[in-house]
């Protein structure tokens, strides 16, 4: 999933959750919990078979059961050879992601799309093998979903962090108490760990006047780059770039980085950058989940460290929202 734009995040955070039925107690172990009387008549079927989402896709709005969109967004979020507890952990915060996108009403007429620049990436086509590993943990994780204080969580999550993820406030300037700065470590076989862009003095600057014009790009390129202050997490927070002050946030979109962790080595003819990590950076790393696995957590393990302080809940049925719960 590439970088969200969350804004106003910590105002609708807690604000629009739906009339949602939990069953009793924490499900991090999966284990039978009473039904209340209210949604006995409701939960003769699996959660994901039931619940229907109206996808906006590239040929149009379509209706799918959440059984299918998930199996379709985790063929397109996560590789399918991954552990089966980083697959769960995935299925459960996507699952997450998209009931909690589908109460925005974001999208007119569908409760989510599959751009990954906005909702999650979603596709159809997958080997024999590839689907049955991505099915299986959907519906081993039936209706489990990530919540803090009651409510579904923004379940953010990117493909890795370069070691440490990044807390939400200096990312998109909300402070979420679930989406804070925490350790990742393991991510190192991950293909975009790390990254290097060189850049020639005059695409650099080409690049930096763009975004403002004031900026004192004149003289020797080795002058350019001043004080650079980091956030919690590892990134840039600010950097002083031809005397005028850029968010790191800013300047890694301005220069298609993979990351707002980043060095720069300077000469006079060339400014190169290296980044580490691939995405925002805020929530749950992929192939941090994958160390996670590989060394023997389970997913309810895995989704409490990267959204600290929140409990995984199963959902029993859903009233009152704006997708559609049979």
């Amino acid at each position: 999933m590439k970088r969200l734009i969350l804004i106003p995040l910590a105002l609708i955070l807690l604000c629009c959750a739906p009339f949602l039925i939990f069953a009793e107690g924490e499900t991090d172990r999966v284990q039978p919990a009473p039904v209340p009387e209210q949604a006995k008549q409701s939960v003769s079927a699996p959660f994901d078979t039931r619940t229907t989402l109206c996808v906006l896709t590239d040929g149009g709005v379509r209706k799918m059961s959440l059984e299918d969109y998930l199996v379709g967004t985790l063929l397109a979020e996560m590789p399918a050879d991954f552990p089966a507890e980083a697959l769960k952990a995935q299925a459960i915060a996507s699952r997450t992601f998209a009931l909690r996108k589908a109460e925005t009403g974001k999208h007119i007429g569908a409760d989510v799309c599959t751009d990954f620049a906005c909702c999650q990436g979603w596709r159809e086509d997958g080997t024999a093998e590839e689907i049955a590993r991505i099915t299986q943990a959907v519906c081993d994780t039936d209706g489990l979903v990530v919540t803090y204080e009651g409510a579904l969580i923004d379940a953010t999550f990117f493909s890795c962090s370069g070691g440490k993820t990044e807390a939400a406030l200096a990312v998109w300037g909300s402070d979420i108490p679930y989406l804070q700065s925490v350790d990742s470590p393991g991510e190192e076989d991950a293909p975009r760990f790390t990254d290097t862009v060189i850049f020639s003095a005059e695409e650099f600057a080409d690049q930096i006047s763009k975004i403002c014009p004031d900026a004192n790009l004149s003289g020797s390129p080795v002058n350019w780059i001043g004080e650079i202050s980091m956030t919690v997490g590892g990134g840039i927070d600010t950097v002083f770039i031809g005397g005028v002050a850029f968010k790191g946030t800013t300047l890694r979109s301005a220069l298609g980085l993979r990351s707002t962790d980043m060095d720069f080595a300077v000469t006079d003819s060339e400014i190169t950058v290296t980044t580490r990590g691939f995405g925002h950076r805020v929530g749950f790393s992929q192939y941090g989940a994958k160390a996670m696995a590989d060394s023997g957590s389970d997913f309810a393990e895995i989704l409490t460290h990267y959204y600290p302080g929140t409990e995984i809940k199963k959902l029993l049925c859903i009233k009152q929202s704006s997708f559609t719960s049979v």
